[in-house]
């Protein structure tokens, strides 16, 4: 059911059904709130399910997405992982439960929804990829992309995006791209030194346009 940028939906049809980042990457462009009803309690014979809820967390965390949800347990008791195993599951489900905690703050709430960049296509995020790395194209992005990546991304004080900033950044076309933000510490590196031309660790926003107006590209692998 949707309704005026608000999509309700039970758990089963986001996080049973064969969903995914592109999924979820379209929702967090179409809908500034979603609700979810009805989240089970979660262990080790749901994993598949426990993915796809953690990775809907991400995106719709990353995009400000408001989240109201009905659940049987709160966040940090929701998945119950056995001792030994699956603790990757277990260490990324407690960022997730972090963010809901944070989802449910007045000060998540009061920010602005931040969709994904419809320069990006969902359908580039999957499974089974055979290529060793991915790789951001600015001669894709639009000038207005290009003002609403910096507006995104370079929240800081004056004088430029940061290495910090700059790694969101990547993670958050890592996401877009691969459906996971593990963005090599080497790769922020490489693009830190492609774009900072006078070296003084900051991207300005003149040597933003420049690296898009070169067309060059940012491979991380």
């Amino acid at each position: 059911k949707t309704a005026a940028g608000v999509a309700s939906f039970d758990f089963g049809e986001l996080c049973t059904a064969a969903t995914g980042a592109a999924d979820f990457l379209a929702l967090a462009r179409s809908f500034h709130t979603v609700v979810l009803h009805e989240i089970p309690p979660l262990s080790m014979e749901r994993l598949p399910e426990v993915r796809r809820l953690i990775t809907l967390v991400d995106v719709l965390y990353d995009h400000k997405v408001k989240l109201l949800c009905s659940a049987a347990a709160e966040p940090f008791d929701l998945f119950v992982a056995d001792k030994g195993a699956a603790q990757d599951e277990a260490f990324a489900f407690d960022r997730t439960a972090s963010r809901l905690k944070d989802m449910m703050s007045e000060e998540y709430k009061t920010k602005p929804h931040a969709p994904p960049m419809a320069s990006v296509d969902p359908q580039d995020v999957g499974e089974g990829r055979q290529a060793p790395c991915e790789e951001l194209k600015p001669t894709a992005l639009s000038d207005q992309d290009v003002d609403a990546i910096w507006r995104q991304y370079d929240t800081g004080s004056p004088g430029g995006m940061t290495r910090k900033e700059l790694a969101l950044l990547l993670e958050d076309v890592s996401m877009m791209k691969l459906g996971h933000r593990n963005v090599p510490e080497e790769a922020v590196d490489d693009a830190l030194a492609t774009m900072d031309e006078d070296g003084d660790g900051r991207v300005t926003k003149i040597e933003f346009k420049h690296f898009i107006e070169r067309g060059e590209s940012i491979w991380y692998y």
